[in-house]
């Protein structure tokens, strides 16, 4: 008599509830674990790009100089009495005269800079060269800023009012002074609106209508490497922001302090106390000097050094790495 084979039970392959809490647990912790530090290398790249377009710039600057003997200018968009003599308006920003030192030629040469931008419409606000304006162009924005890149239209006497011009996030240090001289965080005195203000010149390298009083190696007698020359700005806190106008391309060392960050909700407009240097890296922002160097400036800085390295000729004693 036979038997039919005795079945072996297989045992189950499914996990069971306990080994599958198990796994999700191991994996979330390695997440957990492995998460900053793969942001903080995709932040590290980012800041080393940012870090190579400053100092992309600050060559393009002291290219400008070597060809030009001095550093570049700003014109105002309206026309000034100076002298005795009406100084042309056409909004010609300092980022402007430097593209040809960045592989940007081609551009410089489309643009058309005859004749007056308000209220005329000429200069920088001529038709012709809207198309070119509302161009980003990649070495003028950090990877940090999510929002880089985008085209701001509130810009004071803009023809048309609503003209579209791409920002940037590096802008010109002008100096500590006061903005408007209305700033909660005080400061030198306004410098950069002469018609109002009366002033040529400001304490830093680069403000509104800098053509006025250009600036040169030798206005740098506090040293050129201790003097910043171009710092970091986030669009999104500033509406007066834009690469192509010569009012829209410099920030100040007093109001806002580095990294200054308002309550929310804060007002882009509040141009006082919002036109300074700030940036999303983490502790602080990066500036280009006068020799040319880079170097990541702490939020933390002293508020007096930090005036004091923004200023060409005063003869503050102070210095930063």
């Amino acid at each position: 008599m036979s038997f039919p084979p005795t079945r072996i039970p297989r045992r189950a392959t499914a996990f069971t509830l306990v080994e599958l809490l198990v796994v999700i647990t191991i994996i979330g912790i390695l997440i957990a674990l492995l998460l900053p530090a793969v942001q903080s290398a995709r932040e590290a790249a980012r800041r080393t790009q940012c870090t190579n377009n400053l100092k992309q710039i600050a060559l393009a600057v002291l290219n400008y100089e070597s060809n030009h003997g001095m550093f570049p200018i700003c014109i105002s968009h309206f026309d000034e009495e100076y002298q005795g003599r009406v100084m042309i308006g056409n909004g010609l920003s300092w980022m402007v005269g430097i593209l040809p030192f960045i592989e940007q030629q081609t551009l410089f040469e489309s643009l058309k800079l005859d004749g007056t931008g308000y209220p005329d419409g000429e200069g920088i606000f001529h038709p012709d060269n809207h198309p070119y304006i509302r161009r980003s162009i990649e070495a003028y924005l950090c990877p940090s800023d999510d929002q880089r890149g985008k085209v701001k239209t509130n810009h004071w006497r803009a023809v048309p009012s609503d003209l579209a011009l791409a920002t940037t996030n590096y802008i010109g240090v002008m100096g500590p002074h006061d903005l408007g001289n209305a700033s909660i965080f005080g400061g030198q005195p306004d410098c950069h609106n002469y018609t109002a203000y009366g002033s040529a010149s400001c304490m830093g390298t680069f403000w509104r209508h800098s053509h006025l009083a250009p600036v040169y190696v030798a206005s740098f007698r506090d040293g050129t490497s201790n003097t910043i020359i171009v710092g970091e700005q986030l669009p999104e806190y500033d509406d007066f922001n834009a690469w192509a106008l010569g009012n829209a391309s410099y920030g100040g060392t007093t109001g806002p302090p580095l990294n200054y960050f308002p309550p929310e909700p804060y007002d882009p407009w509040d141009w006082e106390n919002m036109k300074g240097f700030r940036s999303y890296h983490p502790g602080g922002a990066s500036f280009a000097w006068a020799d040319g160097h880079v170097s990541f400036v702490s939020e933390s800085v002293d508020e007096a050094t930090y005036r004091g390295v923004s200023t060409r000729k005063e003869g503050e004693a102070v210095s930063l790495p």
